[in-house]
């Protein structure tokens, strides 16, 4: 008798504490939700209702931080958000990402990599994956994180700044932007292209040097090249070669990429004067000497300084060059 009694009480029991269970599931399921979301596309229109083709609320540029305000459980295909400012609407689920609201950075992280990661966007969507990486980059507590975020800003103002059409630079909207960004961008007139300042690239190196980030930032300086054109001119090349792979020899000796950049060396000089004549393709003046053999002594220098496999080879080609000055 005393069994039967407990057993029903312990029945009791769980059909109290399940239904309490189910009661606050109901609560929930009708309460709105206060998560936050960021979209992760450009120009994300928010409607009025749930529809492509509703009427437009407003356009939200990339990185705009929203609040669900609708019920869960609804379809997710849409959700009903509300901004900053009061204006609710519906935005596609699909151009969103939840936004932890302690742990920002990863999705920062995810959205800065996709949109880099895209090819042929133009130059307003660069634009606002500027303006976002530079509004999320205070975010970024950590030295290495702080590199990362200031190497997809860089690869970011490159792409845009390439995305401005041929001829077009004054007219708007370059003109405004060029204007604003006018110690960042420079023109390379041979390449008829807005590319990043080398300096520029090169200081965020020496910013960031001590990080885990450090050899990226360097090999991108060397991949984005300098401005202008050497037209054949064997001293200009060297010059280049030492402003570019010399600096990233001199900075980073041991580097990732160090072994590459010797041997471009080695088979770049080769090109310019095998066998110690200069080949048809390049001319030789001895009146740019002086700058020839220093750069040649300099980006000796910086290969000697390696473990790279073409070292030898390269420096002989280079002393090679620098015989030319000395016939």
């Amino acid at each position: 008798m005393a069994l039967s009694r407990r057993s029903s009480l312990m029945s009791g029991t769980f059909i109290l504490v399940s239904g309490l269970i189910a009661s606050s599931s109901i609560i929930r399921a009708s309460s709105p939700s206060d998560a936050v979301r960021i979209t992760a596309v450009a120009n994300v229109t928010l409607r009025a209702t749930p529809s492509s083709t509703a009427t437009a609320v407003a356009q939200l540029p990339l990185g705009t931080e929203v609040t669900e305000s609708g019920p869960s459980g609804l379809d997710k295909t849409w959700i009903q958000v509300t901004l900053p400012d009061s204006r609710a609407g519906w935005v596609q689920s699909s151009l969103t990402r939840p936004l932890d609201p302690v742990w920002r950075w990863p999705v920062f992280d995810r959205i800065i990599s996709e949109r880099l990661g895209r090819k042929g966007d133009g130059f307003p969507a660069g634009v606002e994956l500027v303006a976002f990486i530079e509004r999320v980059a205070p975010e970024y507590t950590d030295k290495d994180g702080r590199a990362r975020v200031e190497l997809a800003r860089l690869k970011a103002l490159s792409s845009t700044a390439a995305a401005i059409p041929f001829n077009q630079s004054k007219r708007e909207p370059y003109a405004s932007w060029l204007a604003a960004r006018k110690e960042q961008v420079v023109y390379d007139e041979p390449g008829g292209r807005w590319m990043l300042r080398p300096d520029l690239i090169w200081s965020a190196h020496s910013a960031h040097a001590s990080t885990t980030m450090a050899d990226d930032i360097a090999w991108f300086a060397v991949n984005t090249g300098l401005p202008g054109e050497c037209e054949g001119e064997i001293a200009c090349y060297l010059s280049a070669f030492n402003v570019l792979q010399g600096e990233y020899l001199r900075r980073l000796p041991a580097g990732r990429r160090a072994a590459e950049s010797v041997d471009f060396v080695a088979q770049s000089t080769e090109r310019l004067a095998p066998s110690g004549k200069v080949a048809p393709a390049y001319a030789f003046d001895r009146g740019g000497c002086q700058d020839m053999v220093k750069a040649v002594d300099s980006l000796s220098a910086a290969i000697k300084d390696t473990r790279a496999a073409a070292k030898d080879r390269a420096i002989a080609s280079l002393t090679g060059l620098k015989k030319l000055c000395e016939k």
